[in-house]
């Protein structure tokens, strides 16, 4: 297990954050961490790395106690906050040169030379930052977030500002890590759609409290049901009743009514065959998937917020 924490609690005065939080990240996932804005993500992100000091908890990272071994751990760990910053006027490979000297008295040289190839920045290691596109600067954040052979990476919002083809590049990279690395990677983000194609587990904390946390998959086929489009109301709310069919939408639309039922893709053909047995017209029966922001809506209280 790469982070194993319970009972993360943290109160500024008066005003609870964080209230008795769990959290269980699987070595060499990417687990996205999502909640609505004032949720305590960031209150979550700075106690893990030891930038901030919790009322309670038990913190476990790479199997050390994070109050214990601090420093052990720190040494594993590589997180991008926000922007990352560098020396405008050095290049690629001299601001990963001084900035990992700064957190490492000595680095290899050949160390650094991996994590530019890594990140897809090999043949402009030589150029200035200066001249580098938002998303080259993003590529070299995670190159020195690498450094030396950290085991654990913190991304906030890794695929922010990025046009399309620098988001595409980025979960590339990021899924690189994971599966040939063996890196752990935990993003914060907003981005829903990137984390659903991105991430291997999701945690969703709300009010400072985590209301779920899954296999991306398995939270999605748990939200799986089927749409059926019949004409056909008082028959096909006869057969429901019959074949104890539960529906949980129901709507008018142009060819009938538009019901979604609980049930798995692989129902389809036997459904329909019953459906017209029952001689019940059926202009459509198909799969209907919620993506991650309808979830993410439903399993959250702030629903309203705007967040």
């Amino acid at each position: 297990m790469a982070i194993k924490a319970k009972n993360i609690s943290k109160s500024f005065g008066k005003l609870k954050v964080l209230e008795s939080l769990e959290l269980n990240i699987q070595k060499g996932s990417v687990h996205g961490f999502l909640g609505p804005n004032g949720a305590g993500k960031t209150t979550v992100i700075r106690i893990l790395l030891g930038l901030l000091s919790p009322d309670t908890a038990e913190i476990e990272i790479m199997g050390h106690d994070l109050f214990l071994q601090r420093d052990l751990i720190m040494s594993k760990v590589g997180a991008i906050v926000e922007y990352p910053a560098f020396f405008e006027y050095l290049t690629a490979y001299e601001n990963l040169l001084y900035l990992s000297r700064l957190s490492f008295h000595k680095i290899n040289k050949a160390t650094i030379e991996n994590a530019l190839k890594i990140a897809g920045l090999t043949e402009v290691k030589n150029k200035k930052v200066l001249e580098f596109s938002y998303g080259m600067k993003q590529r070299l954040g995670i190159a020195l977030a690498m450094l030396p052979d950290n085991e654990l990476i913190f991304l906030d919002e890794p695929a922010n500002g990025l046009d399309p083809y620098g988001i595409v590049d980025m979960r590339k990279l990021i899924r690189t890590l994971s599966e040939e690395y063996g890196i752990t990677i935990f993003i914060s983000s907003h981005l829903l759609s990137e984390v659903e194609q991105t991430c291997d587990f999701v945690t969703i904390i709300d009010k400072g409290k985590k209301v779920c946390e899954d296999k991306v998959a398995d939270l999605m086929r748990k939200h799986e049901s089927l749409e059926i489009i019949t004409p056909d109301k008082e028959k096909f709310m006869a057969f429901a009743t019959n074949q104890n069919l539960k529906i949980i939408y129901e709507a008018k639309e142009k060819y009938g009514i538009k019901y979604f039922v609980e049930g798995r893709e692989e129902q389809i053909p036997e459904l329909t065959k019953k459906l017209i047995n029952n001689n019940i017209r059926v202009f459509k029966t198909a799969k209907h998937q919620k993506i991650l922001e309808d979830i993410f809506v439903e399993v959250t209280s702030s629903k309203n917020a705007g967040n």
